[in-house]
């Protein structure tokens, strides 16, 4: 017999848990312990006799012998109301054993705000020399959370809102949804018409597509420069600009997230670019070579040594020129060509533009797989390591590792398939590759004063290579058209299984590198002593997690349930799923403040990248919770991480990533505006 268990667990089991010494997860999984069943019919080993599993256990079989008759094709399958009651009854067995783990004096609305007495140590917050940047030399007001209520913010006029969130129709922009795939509410698709009809309803403004959507800036200079080889096109900065470039990025330890390039293998790639052309025309090998240089440098500004070179730099330009030139050189299957399709998609997805990163991907793709990179080549014998043939190879695999990766986040926040299965690719790890965690704690921002060891050092990608294989399940189970067929039951089967996943993942990283199962502002964690490259490989795993599980759990309201007296309590079961994903993305919200206050622009790529599904998961809420006391509580939240994007230093970003920012910051206010409206509405209604 198979069973679904349902999580349980509510912000006042949270509240109650944090009262005593028990872990957080214990409890949250004990409540999956004491919950009744949902059962989902299977066959029987002996059909006289009780089932296997209830046999094994010594319990009462209750499967129902029926004749056996055919079953329709892709059927819905609710459990009965008898199992909902049955379930309800269990829950409040367990919120009453919770509540008396520990004193419960506390009231419901602070247990319900953010969860600050956890079983995560408390710390001090981090205080760095440059933190004091974070907020210096912005124009613009300041929202406060709380001179900025509900009541008064609705009160903002309409067309004044609508002047301040569009752009002059003449910049070049492209709007880029940030609605994504998993945005539901009891079944309806918030990317749909009813969907958007629903929230303006909820919200009494109307609302356009617009309204969740960051506008993007294009290559502005790629459009002009497009037709042809011109050339302008193929003009490159002075060579001793690109090398101070090249230089940085090597002794940077951002080279270790994002190994795009070998240090041998590139210098024959910047020779061939500066060789003098032949004619009027540059040879595919030239264009090629040039794509990828000028690719590289248009990431300078992500290296804090390239911020003090002796010469300037367009890097807005430089990734424009790369992005024409590849344009002609798509086709061809080289290293350089490969090099310049994923630095164009990393400096696309750092600015949440999954049009262009999608595009740039699916070049990747294509060419990692024609070289092979996507099959772990057997090592040779030691006197053929240091070959040119072998160090290419394995700088191939760690390249198809980075589109592995790339591919995954893509496919999550779009909704398209992953270009790169696991059934077609071979995801051996290199050798010694958890030696990171060793390493990391010692690392300074620049690996210039660790030349000695930096043979030793393995880059660690930019994420956790077993984390990405669970995207992909994550995107098969919960996203793929399979999934989009399959009932309530399976859904919230998958979403379990998903979660014990990820947590078993969870548990076996380091304890020093391990993410916390939830993070507020009292709980972060200290990081005094800790180098920029530690702060940020565990921030940014910490992040990760969140953002999975804000993924999985938001699912859980595809679920269509309808509130009715026969199964009252299914709602509340579905609910606690979407509870985790609440608590995921606030500690999301917590994290990217203080990485800002730590790494100040540095911390972009994070901002950008995370901060949408936090805030989208958070404003849904609200929409379909506007009386409840968290949302105001959730509402100020949203505030501070729109102040929190606006005030980010902008000194070391481009024209492009500033005006992202700024984007960005006006995209969260617009849910912060809406979810003021909704909880207006509703106040106003209930009066």
């Amino acid at each position: 017999m198979t069973f679904l268990w349902i999580s349980t667990l509510t912000s006042h089991d949270i509240s109650a848990a944090s009262e005593s010494s028990e872990d957080f997860h214990s409890l949250r999984y004990r409540a999956d312990v004491n919950s009744i069943p949902i059962q989902v019919q299977c066959s029987l080993p002996n059909p006289d006799g009780p089932c296997e599993w209830c046999s094994e256990r010594g319990l009462e079989c209750t499967f129902r012998r029926e004749n056996p008759r055919k079953k329709r094709r892709n059927s819905f399958t609710l459990p009965g109301p008898s199992d909902v009651q049955n379930l309800f009854q269990r829950i409040q067995e367990l919120e009453g054993a919770l509540s008396r783990v520990g004193p419960t004096s506390e009231s419901p609305r602070v247990a319900s705000d953010y969860p600050e007495e956890s079983t995560t140590p408390v710390h001090t917050r981090i205080s760095f020399p440059h933190a004091s940047t974070v907020a210096s030399g912005r124009e613009g007001p300041v929202f406060s959370a709380s001179s900025l209520s509900p009541a008064t913010f609705a009160q903002t006029p309409t067309g004044s809102y609508g002047l301040a969130a569009k752009e002059d129709p003449a910049s070049n922009h492209r709007s880029a949804t940030q609605w994504g795939p998993n945005w539901y509410f009891n079944g309806i698709a918030m990317s749909s018409e009813p969907g958007r009809e629903w929230i303006s309803k909820r919200t009494g403004q109307p609302v356009s597509w617009a309204d969740f959507s960051i506008p993007i800036m294009q290559f502005s200079e790629a459009s002009a420069l497009r037709p042809s080889l011109s050339e302008a096109i193929c003009e490159l900065p002075d060579i001793e600009a690109t090398r101070e470039v090249i230089t940085a990025f090597f002794k940077s330890s951002f080279r270790l997230a994002f190994p795009v390039l070998d240090e041998t293998l590139f210098v024959k790639t910047i020779e061939t670019a500066y060789e003098p052309v032949e004619g009027t025309l540059c040879s595919l090998r030239q264009v090629s070579a040039r794509a990828c240089v000028l690719s590289m440098l248009a990431i300078a500004p992500r290296l804090a040594m390239s911020r003090q070179i002796s010469f300037p730099m367009d890097a807005d330009l430089c990734a424009a020129q790369a992005y024409c030139l590849l344009l002609h050189v798509a086709e061809d299957v080289s290293l350089p060509t490969l090099q310049a399709a994923i630095i164009l998609q990393i400096q696309r997805t750092f600015c949440t533009d999954w049009q262009g990163a999608t595009f740039f991907q699916s070049i990747a793709c294509r060419i990692v797989c024609a070289l092979k990179g996507h099959m772990c080549q057997p090592s040779s014998s030691s006197s053929l390591e240091n070959t040119s043939s072998e160090r290419e190879a394995r700088h191939i695999r760690t390249l198809f590792w980075l589109c592995y990766m790339l591919d995954k986040d893509i496919s999550l926040f779009t909704g398209n398939p992953p270009l790169l299965s696991e059934i077609y690719c071979d995801l051996i790890l290199p050798d010694n590759y958890y030696d990171h965690y060793a390493y990391l704690p010692a690392l300074n921002l620049s690996l210039a004063n660790n030349e000695e060891s930096q043979a030793n050092i393995k880059p660690h990608l930019p994420g956790d290579p077993h984390l990405c294989h669970l995207k992909e399940k994550v995107y098969r189970q919960l996203l793929s058209a399979r999934a989009m067929r399959e009932n309530d039951n399976q859904l919230l089967l998958n979403i379990r299984q998903l979660d014990d996943e990820i947590e078993h993942w969870r548990l076996s990283i380091p304890v020093n590198f391990r993410p916390a199962l939830f993070v507020s502002k009292n709980t972060l964690p200290n990081a005094t002593d800790e180098g920029i490259p530690f702060i940020i490989r565990r921030m940014s795993l910490q992040l990760d997690y969140h953002h999975l599980m804000t993924v999985i759990h938001t699912t859980v309201r595809k679920c269509t349930v309808e509130t009715s007296d026969e199964m009252p309590d299914l709602h509340s079961v579905v609910h606690s799923s979407f509870d985790i994903s609440l608590v995921a993305s606030r500690s999301t919200l917590w994290c990217l403040r203080n990485l800002v206050s730590l790494i100040a622009e540095d911390a972009f790529r994070f901002v950008t990248f995370y901060s949408t599904a936090a805030t989208m998961t958070l404003f849904l809420n609200i929409v379909i919770h506007p009386l409840d006391a968290q949302s105001r509580i959730d509402l100020e939240l949203l505030i501070s991480a729109a102040n929190t994007i606006r005030n980010m230093p902008v000194r070391a970003l481009t024209k492009i990533e500033v005006s992202h920012v700024r984007q960005l910051s006006k995209f969260v206010m617009r849910l912060v505006w809406l979810g003021t409206c909704a909880v207006t509405k509703a106040e106003r209604e209930n009066d």
